[in-house]
């Protein structure tokens, strides 16, 4: 049996019609899982946790890299491993989530999981503040006496290079995020209120 050129065309037709809806769909199950494995990680369930959010990390969700990459950093629900929490940190990075390129240049800057840099260090607090991550200004200043006047202007012409390239930057200012144990979460209702104060 064969369809008539009508009947083909419509079904097309059908099928991009239920295309957004079904994106839609699989987009709300896989934040309902990340939110999930979020909340099962606060209440101390780290494997169940993993077994949630680390799926989506490998599909490529910044918010779960960045749980994964804090999950090995701490040792919670993952083995502890400084370098697979830099692994994961720098996926989410490359992505644009602020609070990784945060936590990269961190890392960086003393040398956990990887060799210190303080010109690495410098770049990932560059894009980082140039995100909005509170901190981050005040640490690559930090970095600056770490480093030559060329390296900085090299490295401050590769941040820009980068912003252009990766226009999208976003943080856990919205989102429910896991941070590590060895730092503090950003204070972003202070930004919201000096927002606020400004306008």
């Amino acid at each position: 049996m064969f369809c008539s050129a009508r009947h083909r065309v419509t079904a097309v037709f059908r099928l991009v019609l239920a295309l957004p809806l079904l994106i839609a769909l699989c987009e709300a199950a896989w934040s309902n899982d990340y939110n999930e494995g979020v909340s099962l990680f606060r209440s101390g369930r780290y494997v169940e946790a993993v077994s949630l959010v680390k799926p989506l990390a490998q599909q490529g969700d910044p918010f779960a890299q960045f749980a994964v990459g804090s999950m090995y950093d701490d040792g919670l629900g993952l083995p502890q491993s400084f370098s697979d929490a830099l692994y994961w940190y720098g996926k989410a990075a490359h992505q644009g989530l602020v609070d990784a390129q945060y936590i990269l240049a961190r890392m960086h800057g003393r040398g956990r999981g990887v060799e210190q840099s303080a010109s690495q260090a410098f770049f990932w607090f560059n894009l980082a503040g140039a995100g909005g991550y509170p901190d981050a200004p005040r640490l690559r200043d930090q970095h600056r006496h770490q480093i030559s006047r060329q390296q900085q202007e090299r490295l401050e012409a590769k941040a820009v290079k980068w912003q252009a390239q990766h226009p999208a930057s976003f943080t856990c200012r919205d989102r429910n995020c896991v941070y590590p144990s060895w730092t503090k979460k950003p204070r972003w209702h202070q930004l919201i209120f000096l927002d606020d104060v400004n306008e």
